[in-house]
């Protein structure tokens, strides 16, 4: 029989793992955080536009420097930098592998930044040489593009997100090269035969192929109730990747090379692949999801996309008259509509996310520790004001370019705008605890 082992009252326990795994293979705080800064501040740049310029967009169209130049605000500035802030996060940890440079990410955001300022400056004061400004936003893209593909080949982790991933990071390689002959072109005439074919092709690889490809593969990590629809029936989730890419595809290609000749067939398998993503929303039918700031933007936004794709098909079948008014309804019922409430609600999950990972959670502790939630890192009233002020926004916006009404739409920018705020106001509390880091909970050793 052997011995009693003798126990120690007085000893401490053993120190535990903690995230260091997640911190070695994360970036620097500064990599994502500049990305989100610069888009905070890009979403209010974008908001005050639509409130002091709102009689100069409505009826807008090709020619009109101003409404060019305010929409790659809100696309480039807030949607684009929001998402490869994100993308310098996830692609790294989810595919389990380290950023390949951290240096090239910085030195591609500064000029990245200083293109964009350019590129706006030199559409606002009227210049026709803003093609050099584009070049260089599409340097800086190049950059960044370079750095996350090479991480994301490496990826260990190779599920159904790694996949719609790989998709958007394409697209959108290939839109900028398409943005940037555009801008070149306006001055020769010689690249593209139909620069309203040009311009489809463009506006729908960055709408569908960049953004909705990201947000739908995001969502397989992000969107409890698309995964929980997962592990019952893969079907609905591949079927709608395949359609999407499809539609397209098809769309591009019918618009830059064949005279937009089946537009209302590949607006309708966008639409069907739209209507499969969302029946994976089913399980949070069933109820048991607590109602919070960020499930209420997630709903907001199927709402907008579906307005969205509604519009989309009645224009490309000829139901609705394709006119500048309904264009414009259409490009803001996707971009305020549908990616804004979706962007909001995940960015209060992943800044906050990344200031408990580097600030709070414990690498090697002896417990007991508190470690906050990450609810405690943000503020839920200035979400519903998000939440709020986005809902009243998005139909008084999209009416007011339908119907070409400055004044709907300049009470639209008003709410966007305190949208922005808050949203800022949030981004801003999270950031804090970097700074000063709250003494109620345990910090890291």
């Amino acid at each position: 029989m052997s011995e009693p082992i003798e126990v120690d009252e007085c000893a401490q326990p053993a120190p535990q793992r903690g995230s260091g795994p997640f911190l070695k293979i994360a970036p620097p705080l500064s990599v994502p955080l500049r990305h989100f800064a610069l888009g905070s501040a890009a979403f209010l740049v974008f908001a005050a536009g639509l409130c002091l310029g709102a009689d100069r967009l409505v009826g807008f169209g090709f020619e009109a420097k101003f409404a060019l130049g305010l929409v790659h605000v809100l696309t480039l500035g807030w949607i684009a930098q929001t998402i490869l802030g994100a993308w310098t996060q996830m692609i790294s940890v989810h595919g389990e592998t380290p950023l390949a440079s951290i240096g090239i990410v910085k030195t591609s955001w500064w000029l990245f930044a200083a293109g964009l300022g350019a590129f706006v400056v030199l559409l606002w004061s009227g210049s026709d040489r803003y093609w050099i400004a584009a070049a260089l936003v599409y340097a800086g893209l190049l950059g960044e593009l370079a750095v996350l593909g090479v991480t994301h080949a490496r990826a260990v982790r190779r599920d159904w997100t790694w996949t719609h991933f790989t998709a958007a990071l394409g697209w959108l390689s290939v839109l900028g090269l398409i943005g940037v002959l555009m801008a070149i072109d306006r001055h020769r005439g010689t690249i593209f035969r139909d620069p309203e074919g040009g311009l489809i092709a463009h506006v729908h690889m960055a709408l569908v192929g960049f953004v909705t490809t990201t947000v739908f593969g995001a969502g397989y990590r992000l969107f409890p109730w698309v995964s929980m629809h997962q592990l019952r029936s893969k079907l609905a989730g591949r079927l709608s990747f395949i359609l999407l890419q499809i539609g397209l595809g098809g769309l591009a290609f019918d618009a830059l090379f064949f005279g937009r000749r089946l537009m209302p067939l590949w607006a309708i398998l966008l639409a069907v692949s739209y209507l499969l993503y969302f029946s994976q929303l089913r399980p949070l039918l069933a109820g048991g999801a607590t109602f919070d700031p960020s499930l209420a933007l997630v709903l907001l936004g199927v709402a907008g996309g579906a307005l969205w794709v509604t519009v989309g098909v009645g224009l490309a079948c000829g139901w609705i008259k394709d006119e500048p008014s309904a264009r414009a309804a259409y490009v803001y019922s996707a971009l305020i509509g549908f990616f804004a409430p979706i962007i909001l609600s995940q960015s209060h999950k992943i800044a906050p996310f990344l200031v408990w990972l580097h600030v709070y959670s414990p690498r090697q502790y002896t417990p007991p520790v508190k470690v906050p939630k990450i609810d405690d890192l943000t503020n839920r009233g200035l979400a519903w004001g998000e939440f709020f002020t986005l809902a009243v926004a998005v139909p008084l916006g999209t009416a007011g370019f339908w119907l070409e009404r400055g004044d709907l739409v300049r009470f639209a920018g008003i709410y966007l705008f305190a949208t922005a705020a808050f949203y800022a106001w949030n981004l801003g509390t999270t950031l804090r605890h970097i700074v000063r880091p709250d003494n109620r909970w345990t910090l890291p050793s």
